[in-house]
Order: structure tokens, then C-alpha cells, then sequence
């Protein structure tokens, strides 16, 4: 039988897809740089031991349950809401903080705040942070992630000045507020309030996404900051250390890369004190009919092993998640878990759902 001649076309299909497969395998290894010298950049990285022997240590698993609540719902136009930061208090209340549409031309997108007394019902959303302009923060603030610690909650949002970029070259800032709703004072530098500036900013190239999408977690009185690298080559989830100073963001310690970025979202980290163990989620296959809710494990967070994941019930075309946590970014494994994330089908038009998590140690 005579054999089909294979044309360029069909020679440059089989060439991508083996660079593709390459690439896929090089974003799944997990990296380290723990030099500390600097956090504006990443210096060249190096592949190290994954630092967890799943044979040797409890693992967990989580299950999404059919108990949710669509908390916004859109059918039209482009709106939406998504990365809500959501923070549980001793009383049983609740706070959120969501990303949200601007004004539609100059700022495109603002953070929302709502407030429930029992966690189940809502009150109104108003919003709490805006982009100041002409500022280096002038496009946007979104991706809410937000502690407290010290009388403060500490809000991270991800922004950028570059109009001409749409979307591209982000970096990280941060403001703070006694009180949840605001007023919000943004970090300037060297303190707060006033010109807002980058606590962990994106020097590399500006055609890559840049830095954003923070989780804090506390424990032994440092403030870990977990956020997203990309640049044009890959992503990965990156991990900054500092104290609990008033001035804390003059004080970063850089801890390297913890996680590759492969086909999950940005992650939200959560230590659980009774058993001594950082858990992270993200929604795996984001944007897509294939979807779902993947969990990781650290046990010092510096390094996170995939361990589990689940798509029964949760929604189709899932992404920009968030977990409840309280205000030092722990929960307890019996904890009524709430995993928010934005969901649809077509770009800029995404409801919003709050689902219900089981959260289990295996035996």
C-alpha cells in the first residue's frame, strides 16, 4: 500500500504538539530558590526533591457536595464576578471581597465587599477599592486576597499602569483598613497611604502576565505571601515570607517557586493547625467543560504535592477560585468549607457559586 506524503502543514501540527508535550512536562516539575536576595525578580531556578513521600505522610482528600448557592448570576452582556477572598470569623460571620467590572473604559475592573451575620445570608455589595489614577495601580485592582492581623485587614490585589498591554505586565500591591468595608490606605513604598506602589513588583517581560493573585496564610508569627508568577516562557506559584511588622512589606524574604502552573488556576493556601499541614486549591482545567476543584499539600509550605481532586458537582467552565478561611488564613478539617469560583462559558459574562466542600484525612 502506498503511503500518504506528509505535507508542511501536516509536519508543523506534529512539531507543536511535541513542543507542547515538552512544555507540559517542564511546568509539572516543582522548583526552589531560597537565596532571599530579592523578590522583584526570579533568578534562573533549579529542579529539587519534592519534599514529600506521600507513603510516609497522611494525605487528605476532598469532595464537593450538592450544596450551593449562586451568589451572582449573569445571562448577558459582560459581567461577572470572580477570586473571592472569604474570611470566617470565631461568631460564625463572614466576609467576602470580589473582583468585580469598573467603569468599563478607564479602570477595568474594582473589588466588591459583602458581609453576611451567619454565613448564609447576604447583605448588599458595595465597592471598597478602587484603581487610583494615574498611578501605578491606574488599570485595575482584582484577584482579592485578604488577612488580618494587628488590628488590619490586609487586602493583596493584582494591577498594573500599562494601558497598552491589556492584561499583561501585573504586579502585586497590597492596602489596609481597620475595618473590612474600608477606607482602604494603599502600601506607597515605605508606608501607607497616598501614590500606591507594587510590594511585589514584575520587572521581566512585559508581554508576560506578570505577578498577582496573592493568598496569605500566618503561622508562627510570619506572614506567608503565596502568588502567581507568568512570564512568557511559564508560570508558577511563588512564595514570599516576612514578619508581622507594621511596615511588612519592606521585609520580604524570597522562597522561591512551590508550585509549576500547568493547566490548574492561581491556588489559596490554608494551614490547619490540628494537624500541622498547608492544603491549597485551584480549579484544574480552568475554563473548560472538563473543570474541577484539585487540592495540594505542604508540609512546611515551601513545597506542594498534588494529592486529590474532584469534579462531581462542581460547575462546568470553573475558575478564579477562593476557600473560607479565618482571619489568619487557617481552617479546622470540620469546618463548613466553602469553595467560591466563577463559572461560563463565554469570556467577561461569569456567575459566581459558593459550594460546599468535605475536607477529610485519609486513614
Amino acid at each position: 500500500m502506498k503511503l500518504k506524503k506528509i505535507t508542511p502543514f501536516s509536519w508543523f501540527i506534529i512539531i507543536t504538539y511535541i513542543v507542547l508535550t515538552v512544555l507540559s512536562f517542564r511546568l509539572n516539575d516543582v522548583y526552589d530558590d531560597t537565596k532571599g536576595e530579592r523578590i522583584n525578580y526570579l533568578d534562573p531556578i533549579k529542579e529539587v526533591d519534592d519534599g514529600l513521600d506521600l507513603d510516609k505522610f497522611k494525605t487528605y482528600s476532598v469532595k464537593a457536595t450538592e450544596e450551593k448557592r449562586v451568589m451572582f448570576y449573569t445571562n448577558r452582556g459582560s459581567a461577572y464576578r470572580y477570586g473571592p477572598s472569604i474570611m470566617r470569623h470565631e461568631d460564625g460571620s463572614m466576609d467576602m471581597w470580589v473582583s468585580s467590572p469598573g467603569n468599563n473604559s478607564t479602570q477595568w475592573d474594582w473589588i466588591r465587599y459583602r458581609h453576611s451575620n451567619d454565613g448564609i445570608r447576604w447583605g448588599s455589595e458595595y465597592v471598597v477599592l478602587y484603581p487610583s489614577p494615574g498611578s501605578a495601580d491606574q488599570c485595575s485592582v482584582c484577584d482579592p486576597g485578604v488577612i488580618y492581623f494587628n488590628g488590619y485587614y490586609y487586602l493583596a490585589y493584582t494591577s498594573t499602569y500599562d494601558y497598552g498591554r491589556k492584561g499583561t505586565n501585573n504586579s502585586a500591591f497590597v492596602a489596609r483598613s481597620k475595618y473590612p468595608n474600608g477606607p482602604f490606605e494603599k502600601w506607597n513604598g515605605s508606608g501607607w497611604g497616598g501614590s500606591p506602589k507594587p510590594f511585589i513588583e514584575y520587572r521581566d517581560d512585559p508581554n508576560g502576565w506578570g505577578i498577582g493573585e496573592v493568598s496569605f496564610v500566618i503561622k508562627d508569627e510570619e506572614l506567608y505571601i503565596y502568588y502567581t508568577y507568568f512570564d512568557t516562557t511559564g508560570g508558577y506559584t511563588s512564595l514570599a515570607i516576612s514578619n508581622l511588622d507594621e511596615n511588612w512589606p519592606l521585609y520580604l524574604k524570597d522562597k522561591g517557586n512551590v508550585l509549576g502552573r500547568t493547566t490548574q488556576d492561581s491556588i489559596d493556601v490554608v494551614y490547619v493547625e490540628e494537624e500541622d499541614v498547608f492544603l491549597a486549591f485551584s480549579i484544574e482545567n480552568r475554563m473548560s467543560d472538563a473543570s474541577r476543584l484539585t487540592m495540594y499539600q505542604s508540609k512546611d509550605g515551601t513545597i506542594f504535592n498534588k494529592v486529590g481532586h474532584t469534579k462531581s458537582n462542581i460547575n462546568p467552565y470553573a475558575h478564579n477560585m477562593g476557600i473560607s478561611k479565618d482571619e489568619r488564613g487557617h481552617i479546622r478539617l470540620d469546618d463548613d468549607h466553602i469553595v467560591g469560583y466563577a463559572y461560563g462559558s463565554s469570556w467577561g459574562r461569569w456567575s459566581m457559586v459558593f459550594q460546599h466542600v468535605l475536607i477529610r484525612a485519609n486513614q
